[in-house]
């Protein structure tokens, strides 16, 4: 027995001592992945408000407005060397939201000296994130 590929068709001859008889089947069709759908735009806006500023120490709060959203948003706070928080989390989830929201997140930091490099609020959501510098009093 013989088999070609042609263009899509398989063509099988079968050979016996009597007779030669050729068919011709269809290939078999591979069906192409369904697409991806592109993610869901990360509804976020996150800012810092500022309470108090010494050289050793910042009261803030985060505000994070949000939704409508179906995903959990993860909050996430990047310290620069030499700072520690005193009050407030350094990481917490929001849930999602069919209508939009706004979370106030009150943190307190200390250091020996004012940092010389931002703290960064991360908000992520699926595959996107936002990222907003607390510069404390640097322009």
């Amino acid at each position: 027995m013989r088999t070609w590929w042609m263009g899509g068709l398989v063509l099988v001859a079968a050979c016996s001592c009597d007779e030669k008889k050729v068919t011709v089947e269809p290939a078999a069709s591979v069906a192409a992945p369904a697409p991806t759908p592109p993610p869901e735009p990360l509804l976020v806006s996150a800012t810092w408000v500022q309470q108090r500023l010494t050289p050793q120490q910042a009261d803030l709060q985060a505000r994070i407005e949000y939704g409508p959203t179906t995903t959990n948003l993860e909050v996430q706070l990047e310290l620069p060397p030499g700072v520690q928080v005193t009050r407030g989390r350094t990481y917490f989830a929001l849930e999602p939201s069919a209508e939009p929201k706004v979370h106030v997140e009150a943190v307190s930091v200390v250091s020996e000296a004012l940092p010389v490099k931002d703290l960064v609020l991360v908000v992520k959501g699926g595959t996107q994130s936002v990222k907003t510098p607390y510069r404390f009093g640097r322009r």
